[in-house]
């Protein structure tokens, strides 16, 4: 069985009352940048774009790797039992309930995160190191926070495995 994952939460961020009273205190509004950024934006992605521009209104609308630990996620989780027990080791530092299903030898767990843990246990999980079955539930993970619009890893370049999975391999091109 290949481990499975979805994420079940993201954070929900009250932007009517904290661009309220951020415009109150700055005289000005937070969320100006991103409101003219033409491309569509996650709560997460503007939140984090808001953040940035409270001490600088010139700040670039995304993910600003320095603001990641401002937002959490949680994901279920479905693997073998050997498998969960790599998978939580690379999910080191996240809180975690993990349960035995109705399906012999496999487990479930719901682990939350803040992007900037996600963003380094999916680097961990999708290493040469990995064993398939668990670098095919990090790949999952990946492409989930990519569909949500919270890609994190520009820094690193997807690489076709042959067991169907691919690795993220640091890109040090531009450094």
């Amino acid at each position: 069985m290949n481990p499975s994952a979805i994420l079940i939460s993201a954070p929900a961020i009250d932007f009517r009352t904290f661009i309220g009273l951020s415009h109150k205190v700055l005289g000005r509004s937070p969320a100006a940048p991103s409101d003219a950024c033409r491309r569509e934006l996650s709560d997460a992605e503007r939140f984090l774009s808001c953040l940035a521009a409270l001490r600088d209104e010139r700040a670039s609308v995304g993910l600003s790797p320095h603001l990641l630990k401002h937002v959490s996620f949680s994901a279920f989780i479905g693997a073998d039992e050997r498998d969960m027990l790599e998978i939580l080791q690379l999910c080191a530092g996240m809180p975690f309930v993990a349960v035995e299903t109705i399906v012999r030898g496999v487990q479930a767990a719901v682990v939350t995160g803040t992007l900037d843990q996600w963003k380094d246990a999916i680097v961990s999980g999708c290493s040469r190191s990995i064993d398939s079955s668990v670098r095919h539930c990090f790949n999952t993970l990946h492409g989930l926070f990519i569909a949500a619009g919270l890609n994190v890893w520009g820094d690193y370049t997807p690489r076709s495995a042959p067991d169907q999975t691919f690795l993220l391999l640091e890109d040090k091109r531009g450094r």
